[in-house]
């Protein structure tokens, strides 16, 4: 009967699984330490904060109160992890304000890591302080503020702006402290009518700004209607100039200031066709330097200028250009003790520019020369780019031709003694 055999087969079996089980323990316990000792688990902080959300607020709440920017982790990892570089995407912070209403709350901040095999071992902060406020909104109309005054002879009109109201959304405790919205607009010295697109600004009760709401639209276009007022008229001002610049010169320019000037008449008709007023004649009297007068203004009978009569006139007188070329020898400096050198060719020509008066009296001597610099240069054939140096203001080097010489450096050949005959006794 084979049943007296069966425990003897039982335990056998038995003892195989249990010494199988532990092997298999052993294995992986070995595996594990291989792996750690290859792969150590490190534990460091996340080298940036993790952006703080908030979750779970209800529509018509608003936080008042400025939350922590981010949490900043502590996070054990294998070293493979860390040099991999987790990425911020994979690790979350949020607080859930599911529930809470208007007042103060204290609210665990909650943190979860999206990668494996990371732990959390640590984070700042634990919790943070929240304050909920209700959030409403208003509306108000745009107070236009103009900032001031048109030119002379010129009237500003009501101002408008479009849109004409503004909404305001906040905190309630913010927006019950606006008390009117304002878009300010400079119209100093304008002369027509002005649009602009203004920034609004909500101001309290003492005129100062409140801050945390927000406005829409947070601009508005103003128009201010600028017109001119009966009798005045802006006119420009003409020179008039009397004589010639000294020979060799010429005017390059004629400025004056203010250009445009308001003039007035009881009559309007008086000034309803006037263009421009005249200077009385400014002589020039053969000038060779720049002028500057301070010039009284022809006006017609019956009309005044508002303000000042007299304008500021610059007239600038420059000297007339011409050419000049000239054959000049090229000079060597620089040249080491015991060297000579030799220059192909040995002149060049230098086309000058500048004032008339100046060219035709020019003296090349002592006024311009032409260089080669060979410092630092031993024996050899060197290719060069001559200088032109000028000693003459307003005088400049419109090209050399040619553009390069060809020196050649050579030893200084020595000095032979010439013999001297003796007389026969």
């Amino acid at each position: 009967m084979k049943t007296v055999e069966t425990p003897r087969a039982e335990r056998s079996w038995k003892q195989h699984l249990t010494n199988f089980i532990t092997a298999l323990s052993l294995a992986v316990l070995i595996w594990i330490w291989a792996e750690l000792e290859s792969d150590p688990n490190e534990t460091r902080t996340y080298p940036q904060p993790i952006p703080l959300e908030v979750r779970g607020q209800a529509e018509d709440l608003i936080v008042v109160n400025t939350l922590p920017s981010g949490v900043i982790l502590t996070l054990r990892a294998p070293r493979s992890v860390w040099e991999e570089r987790l990425q911020p995407e994979q690790l979350e912070a949020w607080i859930d304000l599911s529930g809470l209403d208007v007042g103060s709350h204290t609210v665990p901040v909650q943190v979860a890591v999206h990668a494996r095999p990371v732990q959390v071992v640590d984070y700042r902060p634990r919790e943070v302080t929240v304050v909920l406020s209700r959030l409403i909104q208003r509306t108000l109309p745009v107070y236009v503020e103009v900032v001031g005054e048109p030119a002379v002879g010129y009237e500003a009109r009501r101002p408008q702006s479009w849109p004409p109201e503004v909404t305001i959304t906040g905190p309630e405790e913010k927006v019950n402290q606006v008390q009117r919205v304002v878009a300010r607009i400079n119209i100093q010295g304008v002369r027509e009518t002005v649009r602009q697109q203004v920034r609004l600004q909500a101001l309290d009760e003492q005129g100062l700004v409140v801050s945390g709401v927000q406005l829409s639209p947070p601009s508005v276009l103003v128009t201010v209607p600028v017109e001119r007022l009966g009798g005045f008229r802006d006119v420009v001002v003409r020179v008039v100039l009397e004589g010639q610049p000294a020979p060799g010169y010429r005017i390059t320019n004629v400025a004056v200031h203010p250009p445009v000037v308001t003039v007035f008449a009881q009559d309007p008709t008086l000034v309803q066709n006037l263009s421009f007023v005249e200077t009385e004649p400014i002589l020039l009297d053969q000038a060779t330097e720049p002028l500057e007068r301070l010039v009284p203004l022809r006006l017609p009978e019956g009309v005044s200028v508002v303000g000042d009569d007299r304008v500021r006139v610059e007239i600038q007188i420059e000297p007339l250009e011409t050419s000049l070329t000239l054959n000049l020898p090229v000079e060597v400096v620089g040249l080491a003790p015991g060297l000579q050198a030799s220059i192909a060719p040995e002149t060049v020509d230098v086309l000058l520019a500048g004032p008339v008066p100046v060219l035709e009296n020019l003296d090349p001597r002592g006024s311009v020369r032409v260089v080669v610099d060979l410092k630092g240069r031993d024996v050899g054939t060197y290719t060069l780019e001559p200088q032109v140096e000028v000693l003459l203001d307003d005088v400049r080097v419109v090209s050399v031709l040619p553009v390069t010489v060809e020196v050649t450096i050579e030893p200084r050949s020595p000095v032979t003694p010439t013999p001297t005959a003796t007389a026969s006794p």
